[in-house]
């Protein structure tokens, strides 16, 4: 049925789009070593924690054993001996062995929990570091939601481990050494017939423990794309109901729904075979050093005593134990592994901008912006941009037209070095960008998105994020300049009123006046605005603009427009068509030439133009 249920979710995967792949757990010995000695190293700044760990499992590990010695001796000495004088002693001892073995055991779970906690902190910093440290093609190749995946379902995985394993394994190698030591001293026979079941039961354990814990961790895994892509629909809902999918929606729920509870079927399966042949194992295990010893005292006149029939059968029971816990701990290994892997994957991934061994803080005096020569695509052999050549003087405001596809955001997405240039050279003030640190370059450039972001927090946050410690008055400026003040002061909480997650709060127009202010506040030398009065009416746009030309008194600033005033106010136009310059000069001269841009003139805004004055004409 599993099969047929992954064949169906490869060929049908229309709107749930993942792969079986991604849910796989199994990894080779060799990922394995590799992922455990990588996750040694976040140990290395708390090995006093596993040294600690290890000391007290030895103690645990001698507390352990003490019970059944001491029920033997009671057996031997109190009740067939007679000596019941002896009892409240070795009652005492047994009690007292508990105490600590429970003592113990709290704190091995105690130091292993911070250990834990601490590594995974460390982990998921890294993590966090090496994300917010990538470029913009990172992200253009890597969703959202798979990347907070691996920060949390994958860390909970690898938390489990940590928590267990160095008790674990010390608590298995000392009980072992310890129990084994103490039976062979007792009779080296009996011992071994009694560690002959102890392998089979090892591997069926470890079998059941490796084998539902992957099954498990896919269930995991499967829930938590099934919660995504929930989620999703409701949220579109209103897009599902108009193209009328709610059936094919509801039809894809069901057969990934099927997977899981296959998949869930096929655990309790594996269950129902494995975990009852440890017990069946150790029982027969029991029953043979029964008869043997009672061979061995009935004819071969062996000093065996009764305790020690029972304390060797006790033996075998304790044994049982770190077993069990090593299985368990070898199939939560393979999920913490593959958690590991999935995100040391995104750690690994090269930084494809980053800064030059001889970069250096420079300091923009002028903001003279030179494209020499450049070529620049997103995928090998297929630019986006092509030979692209221009100077743009200081203080100079340059509009950027073109179709959809021309190559305009990629071309101010490569002044702050987002993406770095196949070949040729950008330079700022006869300086290559490259030679600039990353944080000096991009902190003196203003940069406001056609896609308006904010932050769940208050506008004054929001607004002061390039600049932390920004004044109140700072704040208030250049909130005038976007003319978005006085709607914040007409809130009921002013500059501390929350706009919720991504700004939902707000209009498109409001949120983009923010961003707006946001830019202008770090007084950039350099400005650039991708289409950022996209979402304002034609008078707030006029607002904005009058204001804006106070702002970028002094700055170079690019603007990427698609409104015909914008344009004409700029002080040079730069005509992009399928990845080069093809145009770039004033309004006037650029009309004059015949070329691509009278074109786009004459089709796109003359009409508008001469609605607008005749509408001026109405009006006056």
């Amino acid at each position: 049925m599993l099969d047929s249920d992954k064949k169906t979710l490869k060929e049908d995967n229309l709107i749930l789009n993942f792969s079986l792949d991604s849910l796989r757990v199994t990894r080779s010995f060799a990922q394995s070593v590799s992922a455990f000695k990588r996750l040694m190293k976040y140990h290395k700044k708390y090995v006093i924690f596993v040294v600690v760990t290890i000391a007290i499992s030895i103690l645990r590990a001698y507390l352990f054993t003490l019970e059944p010695i001491y029920t033997s001796l009671i057996i031997d000495k109190v009740i067939v001996g007679g000596n019941t004088n002896l009892l409240p002693q070795y009652l005492i001892m047994i009690l007292l062995a508990g105490i600590g073995f429970g003592f113990t055991n709290f704190l091995v779970a105690y130091i292993n929990g911070i250990m834990s906690q601490l590594i995974v902190r460390d982990i998921r910093s890294h993590y966090y570091s090496s994300l917010l440290s990538k470029s913009f093609s990172f992200y253009d190749s890597n969703s959202v939601g798979d990347l907070i995946s691996r920060a949390t379902m994958d860390l909970q995985v690898v938390d489990s481990f940590l928590r267990t394993w160095v008790g674990t394994v010390s608590n298995a190698v000392f009980s072992t050494v310890i129990i084994v030591i103490t039976m062979y001293s007792i009779n080296p026979s009996l011992t071994l017939i009694s560690l002959i079941p102890m392998p089979f039961i090892f591997y069926f354990t470890t079998k059941l423990w490796v084998e539902t814990m992957q099954l498990f961790r896919r269930m995991q895994l499967l829930l938590g794309k099934l919660s995504t892509y929930i989620q999703q629909n409701i949220i579109g809902m209103k897009t599902v109901r108009i193209f009328r999918r709610e059936k094919d929606v509801v039809d894809n729920f069901k057969k990934v729904e099927k997977f899981y509870v296959g998949t869930a079927i096929e655990a309790g399966k594996l269950q129902s075979l494995f975990m009852p042949l440890g017990p069946a194992l150790l029982t027969l295990g029991i029953a043979t050093v029964y008869v043997y010893s009672g061979y061995s005292i009935a004819t071969l006149n062996s000093t065996l005593t009764v305790g020690d029939v029972v304390l060797f059968a006790r033996f075998m029971l304790r044994l049982t134990f770190p077993l069990r816990d090593l299985s368990q701990l070898l199939g939560t290994w393979m999920n913490a592994s593959a958690g590991l892997e999935r995100i040391f994957e995104k750690i690994d991934v090269p930084e494809s901008v980053k800064d030059l061994p001889d970069a250096e803080d420079i300091k923009i005096e002028r903001g003279e912006v030179e494209f020499r020569n450049v070529t620049f695509g997103y995928v090998k052999d297929n630019p986006v941009l092509k030979d692209v050549s221009f100077v743009v003087k200081p203080g100079e405001k340059v509009a950027i037209l073109g179709a959809t596809g021309s190559g305009k955001t990629s071309l101010i997405y490569l002044i702050p070095r987002f993406y770095e240039v196949d070949s040729g050279s950008i330079l700022i003030d006869g300086v290559d960008v490259r030679r600039f640190k990353l944080s000096s370059l991009r902190r003196q450039i203003g940069l406001v998105l056609q896609d308006v972001f904010l932050f769940s927090g208050t506008i004054k946050d929001n607004i002061a994020f390039g600049k932390p410690n920004a004044s109140m008055d700072e704040i208030i400026k250049v909130a005038k300049m976007a003319r978005i003040h006085d709607f914040i002061e007409s809130l009921p909480e002013g500059y501390n009123t929350l706009v919720g997650e991504r700004g939902v709060t707000l209009s498109g127009g409001q949120r983009q006046r923010i961003t707006i202010a946001r830019a202008l506040l770090v007084d950039p030398k350099i400005l650039i605005m991708d289409d950022s009065l996209s979402f304002v009416d034609a008078k707030t746009e006029q607002e904005i603009q009058s204001a804006l030309e106070e702002a970028m008194k002094g700055r170079t600033t690019f603007i990427i427009a698609q409104r015909l005033s914008t344009i004409k106010n700029a002080d040079k136009i730069l005509v992009l068509e399928d990845g080069r310059v093809v145009e770039f000069g004033t309004h006037e001269e650029l009309l004059t030439r015949n070329g691509t841009y009278k074109k786009i003139y004459e089709t796109q805004f003359l009409n508008k133009e001469v609605l607008s004055e005749v509408e001026e004409g109405e009006m006056a």
